[in-house]
């Protein structure tokens, strides 16, 4: 007791505690600083991690230092013991004493504990440095994104007041934005962002901000007998100034509407100074179809493509099939039929197998029609990624539609969920981040973002992601999901549970099954009634059996779980794949028989 006594008095008298507070102080701030930076620019997970280590590997050095400085202060001040012998000698003792002292001191003091500090941040600073010029700049298209002039097409006013010209109106928003897209020196907002400021009461500097684009494109469309009217105007969103405006009167025919198109597109680059390619004035130029009844059916299938319901699904499909019987060699509404077919299994319509030979036939098609068509480079990935398991083609295809259209949020979005599935998790933040910020106010980016954060072990940051998906889209039932696995992640079961009770309201399932699931995770002798509860058949999903398989999974019933996958096997559900990366699995990874089910799914080892 009296060592213990003595120890502390000693560490209060060297001032060990202000050493401790004023360095772990300094670390925390840094930390903070670090992880910011991290975030912003999109750096890897790992960095803030490294900063840790470095800087847990100077506390002891720090400690140290400041201990054996005291010592060295004591011997200094009191001197070493009087020797024996003649007062030369002691003189000589005494300097040579206060001389090692002097070297001790001078090595160890405040100032070189603050450089063992500056060197930890340095060296991270060197690490950060050279991941941004070799891995992060390997994507120049990427690395210039933000230096790029942003802008946004805010939805055109249906000028005529007729409701059936609400999908014309649609449609020439959706095909200047399409325009601008191919335009590499512009970084163009997503459709659904902009689409939410419909007469929206804001004004422009505030639109400007929340969508993150510097310039914005408003006007109308006229659409009276056999005249079109458009007029368009650009404006510095920052500096609320106009920049270029026009108005557009010709007669309603396929090759006036697609000059004016063109032309916007142009115009708009010029007055933002971005140059054109000659590959990109080419594509620009490009005539779709020559059928002015064909581009009016695909514009009616792109409505209602972007309305995400089975039925609005439906509808896309039979305006986009008749679109390519008037016109068989209109690559853009083969990519749209391709498109619409691969997310009906996702929506409770047909099956995979069902489905994959006409999205396949129609994939090819556009292809094969337009090699340089973006959407059908994303369809095609997405069917291998889901429908055909082959994830090498998929990030070929994903990696083809990026290129040749940098500013596409879908694909960003779908190549997100590919480096999710194979746990690259890095990649998967870095690509949904960018789905995020061309398409910010969408609810699928949000969402993939979240999911990605969540399979990576980070509920913390997946929580406030889902949260702004279901903002967006209140009540929709696999966000409300993956927010509640967040919660659980979290240890956080009072925050998962009224989010079970809103998803079993939403899906119309027992709510029973996720209160004993909760009850299981505190208490083992709850687990045999929550599995009984659990292997209820549809009771996630209609048509979609591996939901179950997760929770008793994370209940430690691999044998249950692993037949719940097996019949998903079997079916073709459609996120079965997601059992790579879902953190529910974890436990069974090892398991010889969950392994050869990621292998049957082509994942890699």
């Amino acid at each position: 007791m009296a060592r213990l006594k003595r120890l502390i008095v000693e560490i209060h008298r060297r001032s060990l505690w202000q050493v401790l507070l004023i360095y772990v102080g300094g670390a925390w701030v840094c930390y903070e600083i670090i992880d910011t930076i991290t975030d912003r620019l999109a750096l890897p997970e790992w960095l803030p991690v490294l900063a840790i280590i470095l800087f847990l590997i100077g506390l002891p050095i720090v400690v140290a230092t400041a201990l054996v400085r005291e010592d060295a202060a004591d011997v200094t001040s009191a001197g070493p013991a009087a020797p024996s012998g003649s007062e030369a000698e002691r003189v000589e003792a005494s300097a040579a004493a206060r001389h090692e002292a002097g070297r001790r001191t001078r090595f160890l003091t405040w100032r070189n504990a603050g450089l063992i500090f500056v060197f930890a941040l340095a060296l991270w600073g060197l690490v950060a440095a050279g991941w941004l010029v070799f891995a992060g700049g390997a994507d120049e298209t990427r690395a210039v994104a933000e230096e790029r002039p942003s802008v946004a097409v805010l939805p055109l006013a249906n000028r005529s007041g007729l409701r059936e010209d609400e999908y014309f109106t649609d449609g020439i928003h959706d095909e200047i934005l399409t325009q601008l897209s191919k335009i590499s020196g512009l970084s163009v907002r997503g459709r659904t962002s902009a689409m939410r400021y419909r007469e929206s009461p804001k004004n422009l500097r505030e639109i400007g901000e929340e969508l993150n684009a510097r310039y914005l494109l408003e006007g109308g469309v006229l659409r009276a007998g056999e005249t079109v009217r458009v007029n368009v105007q650009l404006i510095d969103a920052q500096r609320d100034e106009h920049l270029w405006a026009e108005t557009y009167d010709r007669q309603l025919s396929i090759e006036n509407l697609l000059a004016i198109q063109t032309e916007v597109a142009r115009r708009i680059a010029e007055a933002l100074e971005a140059t054109l390619t000659p590959d990109e004035e080419d594509r620009l130029a490009a005539m779709p179809t020559a059928s002015l009844e064909a581009y009016d059916y695909y514009l009616r299938g792109r409505h209602f493509w972007n309305q995400r319901s089975l039925a609005a699904f439906d509808s896309a499909v039979q305006y986009y099939s008749r679109a390519v019987l008037l016109d068989p060699d209109y690559a853009r509404a083969y990519a749209g039929l391709a498109e619409t077919y691969v997310l009906l299994p996702e929506y409770g319509g047909p099956s995979i197998p069902e489905i994959l030979p006409v999205a396949r036939a129609a994939t090819e098609r556009a292809l094969l029609l337009d090699p340089d068509l973006a959407e059908a480079y994303t369809a095609s990935a997405y069917i291998e990624d889901y429908f055909e398991w082959d994830r090498e083609g998929a990030e070929r295809d994903y990696l083809s539609a990026i290129e040749l259209n940098p500013d596409y949020a879908t694909a960003h979005q779908w190549y997100a969920e590919l480096l999710t599935l194979t746990r690259r998790w890095d990649e998967a933040l870095t690509e949904a981040r960018r789905a995020v910020e061309l398409d910010p106010l969408s609810f699928a980016p949000n969402l993939i973002l979240g999911i990605a954060f969540t399979c990576a072990g980070r509920p913390a940051d997946a929580i406030p992601a889902v949260e702004r998906a279901l903002e967006i889209v209140p009540d929709q039932e696999l966000a409300i999901k993956w927010l509640a696995f967040a919660y659980v992640l979290k240890d956080d079961h009072a925050g998962a549970a009224p989010l079970f009770e809103r998803f079993a309201e939403v899906t119309g399932s027992d709510p029973e099954a996720y209160r004993t699931y909760l009850a299981a995770l505190s208490d083992p002798a709850e687990i045999s009634a929550a599995v009984r509860a659990l292997q209820a058949p549809d009771l996630f999903f209609p048509g979609l059996t591996a939901g179950g398989s997760a929770f008793l999974a994370h209940l430690g019933r691999f044998d249950e779980a692993l037949a719940a996958l097996e019949h998903a096997y079997e079916m073709r559900d459609p996120r079965l794949p997601w059992v790579s990366a879902h953190p529910f699995f974890e436990g069974l990874r090892s398991d010889p028989r969950f392994q050869d089910l990621l292998r049957r799914m082509n994942f890699p080892n």
